[in-house]
């Protein structure tokens, strides 16, 4: 059950390309004047987030959850490295939650049930095919 890109192991080819047009997607829908900056930017965050900070700590901490503090030291992480302001930042993690993506108990934060074989597999799985993985009925 291998996505693309992946290799044996489960894991990413080198993703440094994917993460350089993330970013520069980023930052070119920061610089224009669309209408329409505002939604194409939130989701350009959120597949970041996803996949950067989420993800990997699920994968790093090989739990289906995380605490808020967790969360928070990653995402400290990622901004100083992406230069990026936690205050752009700061609702991603509750709009997961809108998706779907996540649930949220107290400071807890939990995958989607459909994400767990992923995890187990330690397969990184990407923002798109999270989305699509919990609106897919078997």
């Amino acid at each position: 059950m291998h996505t693309n890109g992946e290799s044996e192991g489960g894991r990413l080819k080198d993703d440094s390309g994917v993460i350089e047009k993330l970013e520069h997607q980023y930052h070119q829908k920061e610089k224009s004047n669309n209408p329409t900056r505002s939604s194409d930017s939130t989701e350009i965050l959120l597949r970041m987030i996803w996949e950067m900070v989420v993800w990997p700590l699920i994968l790093e901490s090989n739990r289906t959850h995380f605490s808020v503090e967790e969360y928070r030291l990653k995402m400290a992480e990622f901004c100083a490295v992406y230069e990026i302001q936690p205050l752009k930042i700061s609702g991603l993690l509750i709009a997961m939650v809108a998706k779907g993506l996540l649930t949220k108990r107290g400071n807890i934060f939990s995958i989607h049930n459909k994400h767990i074989q992923y995890m187990q597999k330690k397969i990184i799985i990407g923002y798109g095919r999270a989305v699509k993985e919990i609106h897919t009925i078997e």
